[in-house]
């Protein structure tokens, strides 16, 4: 009797792929324009008391878009969902990409019309278009998280892109809503500074306000981290989620406390009126303390990833205070300069040096605790290749801004010897931009200096990566033995390595007789293997039951 024949997939074409790209872009622009209908419909049946044909133009649309969108959206949808129970059509990358793209965008436009219907309704109006539309949206978005979750629709690829997305737009919303609240309060204590304010809305409306977007971002975001276990998941997409979540976090909580620095020096020093002074305060303070709460949590989950996260979240700490200080290094040198040129009214030069000592003490405190400089730097941490990107990103891009300035303060010079300008003139075209100028210059020849240094410990640093990526084919990805083989390989070659997780039932033995035993797995050490290998691009593929296997690339 023959063996039954095995079903293999069909080749990648470009045709299907240009038809999946077609025809799932037409079904997503399809529920936006049926959503958009029924929402418009609904609009008109809540508003009590209103007249159906008022607004014949605007009936006519949502007619138009709910008579053609439903439909189509749902004949789209029957036809594709039929196609779906093809294991190919699910791991096609285009359906993940919907999937996403769907999820992250019903989610953002449901949160954001109930959030504006309840923030209405606190000030006293009834917003019943925003109610529906929120309603409807929030219908899509569970009926795409339940595609998501069915293994009959569920993606093979991108899996936990949506929820790491959204709980990235959840964890935004959260931190507005806090900021709002925190800074009516404060607002509300500082009695002088919150007349602004106080002539919109009363304060408690404002804190409810926010409060109800704190409890909705907040409720998403638990809901993705802890439940959907956001907070831990593997992948290189996911850690540059976070690192950017701690390097946002921290760039606007020292932003605040250079606002915050400067408004008490300014009460100090300066002469203007208490409620001018103060006006900043609320939002900055409110500013401060969230992004701290936010960055102490997302840099304890960030404290768990490998080393290769955490350097990079400190790094762009560290940029992100070096540009702080830098700005205000700059500031000062401008005011400094400020103070040569009368027609400047008297206070301006004050209150540019004031804000500029206050973002260069909090860039400087907050660049020296993150980069560390009295650090003795070791052999491997000169070839750390996160170290070495940083430094050369620092200072090309300080070569370059030094020679836009540069190329400013010539047109300047040239434009006044050209002009029958008095000499206080020269200092007021050119004291912003050398001020720069300056700033840009100290930052460039300490990075460099210490690119050199690194270069000096480590010379063949750049040279001992023989092997560029390291692709490695494992049965289970979450495997914490995976994880450690990847490290291990990672520590030897210095090589950046993407974990891909082979089909199920996938080996690598070889075919034998029914009857013949199969050979015990060899013990091979990858590591070591690897740290002799030179290519660009290399594949090790470990499955059960079967010899590793190393396959070298050519670039």
């Amino acid at each position: 009797m023959a063996a039954p024949a095995i079903p293999v997939p069909p080749p990648r074409s470009a045709q299907a792929i240009v038809r999946r790209i077609i025809l799932y872009a037409l079904l997503f622009a399809l529920v936006c324009v049926a959503t958009a209908g029924l929402s418009g419909l609904a609009d008109r049946a809540l508003g009590a008391g209103a007249v159906l044909v008022d607004d014949d133009a605007g009936l006519a649309r949502s007619l138009a878009f709910t008579v053609i969108g439903v439909p189509l959206g749902a004949g789209l949808w029957w036809f594709l969902r039929r196609r779906l129970t093809d294991p190919g059509e699910r791991a096609s990358l285009v359906w993940a990409l919907y999937v996403t793209a769907m999820t992250v965008t019903s989610l953002i436009a449901a949160s954001v019309s109930l959030g504006l219907a309840a923030t209405a309704g606190l000030d006293g109006h009834w917003r019943p278009g925003q109610l529906a539309s929120g309603v409807l949206w929030t219908g899509i978005w569970l009926w795409h998280v339940r595609l998501r979750s069915r293994s009959a629709t569920a993606p093979t690829r991108l899996v936990g892109l949506p929820l790491e997305l959204s709980s990235l737009y959840a964890l935004a919303i959260a931190a507005f809503g806090a900021v709002s609240a925190l800074s009516a309060l404060l607002s509300e204590a500082l009695v002088d500074a919150s007349h602004i304010l106080a002539a919109s809305r009363p304060w408690p409306i404002a804190v409810l306000q926010g409060l109800v977007w704190l409890l909705l971002g907040t409720a998403l975001w638990w809901w993705h981290w802890f439940y959907h276990r956001v907070r831990s998941t593997p992948g290189v997409f996911a850690d540059v989620v976070l690192v950017a979540v701690v390097g946002v976090s921290a760039g606007a909580g020292l932003f605040a406390l250079g606002t915050t620095l400067y408004v008490g020096l300014r009460l100090i020093f300066d002469t203007a009126p208490s409620n001018e002074v103060l006006a900043p305060l609320d939002v900055a303070v409110a500013t401060a303390l969230v992004a701290a709460a936010v960055w102490v949590h997302h840099s304890a989950v960030l404290a768990q990833r490998e080393h290769t996260a955490r350097l990079a979240g400190r790094l762009v700490i560290s940029a992100i205070a070096l540009v702080g200080a830098a700005s205000g290094f700059g500031v000062v040198i401008n005011a400094l300069l400020a103070a040569l040129a009368p027609t400047l009214s008297a206070h301006v030069p004050r209150t540019l040096l004031l804000g500029g000592i206050s973002a260069l003490a909090v860039g400087a405190v907050a660049w020296w605790v993150a980069w560390r400089p009295t650090r003795t730097t070791t052999t491997a941490d000169a070839a750390e290749p996160a170290r070495r990107v940083y430094l050369v990103a620092v200072f090309g891009a300080s070569a370059i801004v030094g020679l836009i300035t540069l190329l400013i303060i010539g047109y300047r010079l040239f434009d006044f010897l050209l002009d029958d300008a008095r000499p206080a003139a020269l200092v007021e075209q050119i004291r912003a931009p050398l001020g720069l100028l300056s700033a840009t210059a100290v930052v460039f020849g300490y990075h460099f200096a210490i690119w050199r240094h690194d270069r000096r410990i480590a010379p063949s640093a750049a040279r001992r990566a023989s092997i560029g990526r390291v692709i490695l084919v494992t049965a289970d990805a979450d495997d914490p033995r995976t994880a450690q083989l990847s490290a291990q390989i990672a520590e030897s070659t210095g090589a950046a390595v993407t974990v891909w997780r082979a089909a199920e039932g996938a080996t690598l033995a070889p075919l034998a007789p029914a009857e013949a035993t199969p050979a015990p797995r060899a013990h091979v050490d990858l590591p070591g293997e690897l740290a002799s290998i030179q290519a660009p691009r290399v594949i090790v593929v470990s499955l059960p039951d079967s010899a590793p296997m190393i396959v070298p690339l050519a670039d």
